[in-house]
């Protein structure tokens, strides 16, 4: 048939239209009726204003990343697959957007659901998502966005972001997320399928499938550089209630179901494991403590509130992460005693890293802040000159991203 899509829209539509009613059901009803928006812990509501921000962002560029993906392909099963997911991407930036403007209009406190894109400009943590989820997903080649985005965004990293989420949401009292988030994870394992499947139809193409490992590679190492510190921070440091350290929740979706398993499917069509998941499995356990040190810090510059850890969350965080308080919590109990958690005191936490000869660099391929003098996590200033001006690295991964086409991340 020349209309492929004609196919399936029918029965597309009508799976789509009852999880649409199920969902927005219990939303705007039950969910409503209950007053469930102001009952979800005020730390947690901070951490949607980010997740569920950036979350939207990344479905938005994933509806040309599929459309390009379905401009690309030739056979027909592939076109269908891509195109179905175009729709999948539409329908998901819709929700993303739509639990912002729940929260905004139900809950306890509109500001950063509302109104997050003011900060795109200078916020630390913008620049890294959208390197993640706008350059990563949209710029290449189409088989080098279908890795970035099927391979490892969705068969990766959907996993931690949209699943786990739930728990933590359910356990500080949000309802609301999980409703949206299950919703989207169910139309996922279709876009992981198209992954799988772009993989499958070039495996036999020698000019295709040399560039494959080395693809895989970049994009998990770029992604990885983002989601594990941010999400890992959104977690333990965005919630009261905590279900588990995040290095746990990591190392079972990303080392092993998706870094064993998943890949390990594909080891018959030459795909492998990217080297550098050794070294992100050391960021699993201490970036994220590093990250947040710099986001509080930088506070100013973002759309979301940040508390310090109370006395009980200190204990769980040195119980988890042992050497947590010499590194972290006494640098905490300075700050407080500084006056950072009174405006009025005319503290700022960026002065303790400028007083103690601390700088802040960020990343030049992943976009991602890190104080190389002051860090647990695997990070190690590294700086090169292109075109007159200096260029930080925090690792041997982006460096050689950068060498080997400087001019893709010059501005």
């Amino acid at each position: 048939t020349k209309e492929q899509f004609k196919l399936i829209a029918k029965e597309y539509a009508r799976m789509e239209s009852v999880k649409d009613e199920r969902q927005f059901g219990s939303l705007q009803d039950v969910l409503t009726r209950v007053d469930a928006a102001n009952r979800v812990h005020p730390k947690w509501n901070e951490s949607m204003k980010v997740i569920s921000n950036f979350l939207e962002v990344g479905e938005y560029n994933a509806i040309a990343a599929t459309g390009m993906l379905w401009d690309s392909a030739t056979a027909p099963e592939q076109k269908n697959g891509y195109l179905g997911q175009v729709l999948d991407e539409v329908r998901h930036t819709n929700q993303c957007g739509y639990i912002n403007y729940y929260f905004a209009k139900q809950g306890q406190d509109a500001a950063g659901h509302n109104d997050a894109r003011r900060t795109r400009a200078i916020g630390p943590l913008w620049k890294g998502m959208k390197r993640v989820f706008s350059d990563g997903f949209i710029s290449g080649d189409a088989v080098e966005c279908s890795i970035n985005l099927q391979l490892v965004g969705e068969a990766c990293f959907t996993n931690p972001l949209i699943v786990a989420v739930t728990e933590w949401a359910s356990a500080n009292g949000d309802e609301m997320t999980p409703t949206v988030f299950l919703s989207i994870e169910t139309d996922e394992l279709r876009h992981m399928a198209n992954g799988y499947q772009t993989v499958v139809s070039i495996a036999n193409d020698a000019a295709a499938s040399k560039y494959l490992n080395t693809d895989l590679n970049n994009a998990f190492w770029t992604q990885q550089k983002y989601f594990t510190p941010v999400l890992g921070m959104m977690f333990e440091y965005g919630s009261h209630f905590k279900v588990e350290p995040w290095v746990k929740t990591w190392n079972r979706w990303v080392y092993e179901d998706w870094g064993g398993i998943w890949i390990g499917r594909l080891g018959k069509y030459g795909v492998q494991s990217p080297a550098s998941l050794r070294d992100a499995k050391k960021d699993a356990y201490w970036a994220h403590h590093d990250l947040f040190m710099i986001a509080y810090a930088l506070w100013p510059t973002g759309f979301f509130r940040l508390t310090l850890p109370t006395a009980e969350e200190a204990e769980w965080y040195e119980a988890n992460h042992p050497g947590w308080y010499d590194m972290y919590g006494k640098v905490y109990e300075e700050w407080k005693a500084r006056g950072c958690e009174d405006p009025n005191s005319g503290f700022l936490p960026l002065q303790w890293f400028i007083e103690n000869n601390h700088p802040i660099y960020i990343d030049r391929v992943s976009q991602v802040p890190f104080c190389p003098s002051y860090c647990k996590g695997a990070s190690t200033l590294r700086v090169l000159e292109f075109n007159g001006k200096k260029h930080s690295f925090s690792d041997q991964w982006g460096e050689r991203m950068w060498l080997s086409e400087p001019e893709r991340y010059e501005c």
